[in-house]
């Protein structure tokens, strides 16, 4: 079906004048349109306001998310669905302006979705039909979801202390990394940010260390100066599944990032990516209850994916 579908676009892409073509062009736009619609419904101005009058742990935000979340979980089924008969919707098939949906769609969803279509959109960026810069922030945000330095110094990371950056490798060649994806330089994508940055040398950074987030640890410090008291699997067992998730089939992990102090204990936990249906509650219940062993003698950044209906 996938194969026939893709013969009907090419017929379509060389005769673009049939009524066929037309009317299911002109349906996968209005669709597309839609899903570009709610991807933002919650984001940009309105989680920013929330955040702004209570802060980004607060329970206001997370219930904006909650709601963000179930609408990006509909808008994946709607993409995959599209994926699944026609491969990716790029430039050729619904034109300049819609052609970053899916991408969009898919960089909201969650780390294993992320991972699974990278390839695909890799493809499409080099054939074309998606801009290379947009692949190369979802190379940055896998990387940081994965626990590893990013490339091209997209991703930030937002809370109440402010904005800060994602630790990048080779960082003083990001510049170069960048322009060649047709990204500007980091100095003034982050000036949009307030942020005052300056490329590091080979073998200098001049940056306040505080600029960055303390997300790698394992770069830092030993990974066992941290530990889990009793482990993932018995933190696991204590997570229980929402009702309201069951009876929706939702399956998948949310994935949360917290502090860990010096005394072991989690605060600041908050829902990066979220599965919604009382799901990223009871998330965020049980990390909070979690204690860890931290040798470390100060405060440990975080990220862990706690599982539902897996």
């Amino acid at each position: 079906m996938k194969q026939l579908n893709q013969i009907l676009v090419l017929l379509c892409f060389l005769l673009p004048g049939s009524l066929a073509c037309a009317q299911a062009n002109q349906e996968l736009l209005v669709k597309l349109q839609h899903i570009a619609e709610a991807d933002q419904k919650y984001r940009g101005a309105v989680i920013e306001s929330a955040a702004a009058a209570h802060g980004w742990s607060s329970k206001e935000v997370q219930e904006i998310w909650a709601k963000q979340t179930a609408i990006d979980i509909a808008n994946l089924a709607e993409v995959e669905n599209i994926i699944s008969k026609y491969g990716y919707p790029g430039k050729s098939l619904i034109g300049e302006q819609l052609k970053s949906v899916a991408y969009l769609v898919i960089q909201h969803s969650a780390q294993e979705t992320q991972e699974k279509y990278l390839p695909l959109l890799k493809q499409a960026a080099e054939s074309g039909e998606l801009a290379k810069a947009s692949v190369a922030l979802l190379i940055d945000r896998v990387k940081v979801g994965r626990g590893e330095a990013q490339v091209y110094g997209s991703q930030l990371s937002e809370d109440d202390a402010g904005v800060k950056l994602y630790p990048i490798e080779e960082e003083h060649k990001v510049n170069e990394r960048r322009a060649q994806v047709g990204l500007p330089p980091l100095e003034d994508y982050l000036s949009h940010w307030g942020i005052k940055y300056k490329i590091p040398t080979a073998t200098s950074n001049s940056n306040p260390p505080d600029l960055y987030v303390e997300h790698i640890a394992r770069e830092v410090e030993p990974h066992a100066a941290v530990e889990l008291i009793g482990g993932e699997e018995k933190l696991y067992q204590q997570l229980k599944y929402p009702a309201q998730a069951q009876a929706n089939h939702i399956k998948g992990k949310v994935l949360v990032e917290f502090v860990i102090d010096a005394a072991g204990n989690v605060a600041d936990a908050f829902v990066v990516q979220g599965l919604g249906h009382g799901c990223d509650e009871e998330a965020l219940r049980v990390i909070k209850q979690a204690k860890f062993k931290n040798s470390t003698g100060h405060d440990h950044a975080r990220r862990m994916r706690l599982p539902f209906g897996e």
